[in-house]
């Protein structure tokens, strides 16, 4: 009866639910647990700005066609770069053989990608992969596209982001 009476007045004695020492304290602010907070320290929100970018590729006649850094949105990063992949076609856009042409192989937001291509045209691999850096993204599209082809290159890499992130 005794501890239990203990146990409640060690309950009600500290109302925030716990000793900051022991790791653990229940309230809003956390100054009153003794972690600084309250209203002398305040938290940045960056709102960062959204860039676009999308990768397009036809396997037919090797034509890679790419966006980025697109404010529009991925519908407009899409439709630009599957016009540059018709365009790196000379205007065309033949079909291969799994009745295709251009074709998209990656969308980003705020990220960078890589399009890698080996073989020969019509029988050769293409590996497309994005990361949010540069060179990873290009590793990965390297590594991907040795599981089709060999002699595997870089075409096209880049970054979709704003400059100052």
């Amino acid at each position: 009866m005794i501890l239990m009476a203990l146990n409640s007045f060690t309950a009600l004695g500290n109302p925030l639910g716990g000793n900051p020492t022991d790791g653990y304290c229940q309230t809003v602010d956390g100054s009153a647990c003794g972690w600084g907070g309250g209203s002398s320290s305040s938290r940045r929100v960056y709102k960062v700005p959204n860039r676009w970018g999308a990768i397009y590729v036809n396997p037919a006649n090797a034509a890679i066609g790419y966006s980025e850094n697109n404010t529009e949105g991925y519908r407009s990063a899409n439709k630009e770069a599957l016009a540059n992949c018709i365009k790196a076609g000379g205007g065309k856009n033949p079909i291969a053989s799994d009745g295709k042409g251009c074709r998209r192989m990656t969308e980003v937001r705020n990220s960078c990608s890589a399009v890698a291509i080996g073989g020969v045209v019509g029988n050769g691999g293409a590996g497309v992969k994005s990361d949010d850096n540069l060179e990873k993204a290009e590793q990965k599209a390297l590594a991907a596209c040795s599981e089709y082809s060999d002699k595997c290159v870089i075409k096209y890499s880049g970054c979709s982001r704003h400059p100052d992130y």
